[in-house]
């Protein structure tokens, strides 16, 4: 069933998620829902394994990093007091987003001045090189970050990792069976930790495709994931895929066999031809690619747009924001501007869609007169001068919930003059004509806020703002794990990444996997884009 302890299962390939649950549930069954702790690299994967539904608690799964925080009570951390770091070293200043994980460190765009060498001495620390090794910017910066942590007796996410190598030999709540999902990415402190737990399990398995290596400069690498080697009656792998179709899994094929460290492996595609087309514009060009991709949205496919870099996507955020067009990025929810609709409390899109209770176009058999609340929601956006009577904000703040507004309540909440007139654009104007009219009363803060979701409503209807988006937007790296009918890939690297390119080894094969993992995400089409200028990929021929 699982490897024994003694080496660790190295598990790649597709069918990984429902594999490791199979195993989950095996080993609950053998030794217990206590006996057994699950560790991933990404809360994405996490989040998806507690979805489904193991016979496990949810203690039991969760991220290294956050099973060490338990581990160690629960410390203060210095990710959350980045403020005060800012504070007190102005010239080394932090940015909220440099410890993300959206791009590579080599495509990444640092904000701030401390945010180099602080992410270099964070994967410095992941790699566990001797200090007296490391750059010059990435110590100086160390010294003073040890100082600070050690003065507000405040630990960062990398001494969670070496404080539990240090002094946490058993895995929290001595499991018979640790599993590990996501191994490729991995750095060398936290397999260290991984290994370490490991030695006192009856059985671990370690699931990964080092194909699928990302987070380079995280501190992860392939010969620490394939390093030291697993026995092969100890390996499984995967080699059906429930996802790529047969074109799409030639040229990804012959394009991955272009890194210079890679373990062989039988990866068969799906019983799919699938296709491989090119799109003729670059990423500079969003409203032509969109036109390019109507025929699919119009098919209702999902439709993913992927680049190596973040800035490449801000052209077609744009373009589709001004077209009304509904995206979002559900790998990276608190990323805004990859999720316009998705908002902490009510949306401004909400609240046009409670403005158009009355209409049956939207509602459908729901539509019908406003509920206090519903009067209530888009009542906030709007100015009351012209519109409501003395006090009518205030009286509607003070409406119970579920009262009904009827005609008469209108008459006392509003103007004469005004009601009409809102009622009539009710009745007899288009879905455009309502969302305009809300548009000319909301008030000055709202201005902003209302433009996209009413470019939605006015052109989508009421499902552009209801059901889940369509179309994805975002990195390579944001994605990781993610699937969709069709994926336009932009082949377009930073300069840094072309230098990089340019000169091989290591950090060339980092960039070969990048786009190996954004080709492998198409369950039916894979689009290649038109590089915007040098430096740029050159896929591999078929």
């Amino acid at each position: 069933m699982i490897a024994p302890s003694t080496g660790s299962l190295d598990l790649r390939g597709t069918g990984k998620t429902t594999y490791l649950s199979r195993q989950v549930s095996m080993a609950a069954e053998k030794f217990g829902p206590e006996g057994v702790l699950v560790t991933s690299f990404t809360r994405a994967a996490a989040a998806e394994l507690v979805g489904r539904d193991l016979p496990i608690s949810r203690d039991r799964i969760g991220t290294l990093h956050a099973h060490c925080y338990r581990a160690l009570g629960n410390p203060k951390l210095a990710e959350e007091q980045i403020k005060e770091w800012n504070k007190e070293q102005p010239l080394l200043a932090l940015s909220v987003a440099s410890t993300s994980v959206d791009e590579g460190v080599l495509d990444q765009t640092f904000g701030n001045a401390g945010d180099e060498p602080y992410g270099e001495m964070q994967r410095m620390r992941a790699r566990m090189v001797d200090r007296r090794l490391w750059k010059p910017a990435a110590a100086s910066f160390a010294a003073k970050w040890d100082a600070w942590r050690k003065e507000n007796e405040l630990m960062d996410f990398t001494d969670l990792l070496e404080v539990a190598l240090r002094d946490i030999h058993v895995a929290p709540h001595n499991p018979s069976v640790l599993i590990c999902d996501e191994a490729q990415d991995f750095s060398a402190l936290q397999l260290s930790v991984l290994r370490g737990w490991g030695r006192h399990t009856q059985y671990m398995l370690v699931a990964g495709d080092e194909d699928q290596l990302l987070y380079d400069f995280a501190g992860c690498s392939v010969d620490v994931f394939l390093k030291p080697a697993v026995p092969e009656d100890h390996k499984r792998v995967l080699s059906q895929s429930f996802r790529v179709p047969r074109a799409i899994h030639a040229r990804a094929n012959s394009w991955i066999l272009k890194v210079t460290v890679r373990e062989p492996k039988e990866y068969l595609p799906r019983d799919c031809d699938g296709e491989v087309v090119t799109c003729p514009h670059s990423w500079e060009k969003p409203e032509h690619v969109l036109a390019h991709a109507d025929r699919y949205m119009a098919e209702g496919k999902r439709v993913m747009f992927l680049a190596a870099c973040s800035y490449m996507l801000e052209p077609l955020r744009r373009a589709m924001r001004a077209t009304g067009l509904p995206f979002h990025n559900p790998y990276r929810r608190a990323r805004g501007d990859w999720n316009p609709l998705l908002v902490k409390g009510t949306s401004t899109g909400a609240r046009l869609l409670a403005f158009m209770k009355p209409r049956a176009d939207v509602w459908g058999e729901y539509a019908g007169e406003w509920s206090g609340e519903q009067l209530r929601h888009w009542i906030e956006i709007v100015r009351a001068e012209g519109l409501l009577a003395r006090n009518g904000k205030t009286r509607i703040a003070r409406m119970a919930a579920e009262e009904i507004v009827d005609i008469y309540k209108l008459a006392e909440l509003f103007l004469p003059g005004a009601a009409e007139e809102m009622l009539k654009v009710l009745t007899e104007g288009t879905v455009a004509d309502c969302v305009a009219w809300v548009q000319r009363r909301v008030t000055a803060a709202k201005e902003k806020a209302i433009e996209y979701p009413a470019k939605v409503l006015a052109n989508r209807g009421a499902s552009g703002l209801l059901d889940t988006p369509k179309v994805v937007l975002g990195t390579i790296h944001s994605v990781k794990g993610g699937e969709s009918d069709v994926v336009y890939l932009f082949p377009d690297l930073s300069r840094a990444a072309g230098t990089e390119w340019t000169r091989g080894g290591e950090a060339r094969d980092n960039i070969i996997r990048q786009m190996y993992v954004g080709m492998t995400r198409a369950r039916e089409s894979l689009v290649l884009c038109e590089p915007s200028a040098k430096p740029a990929m050159l896929y591999a021929p078929l």
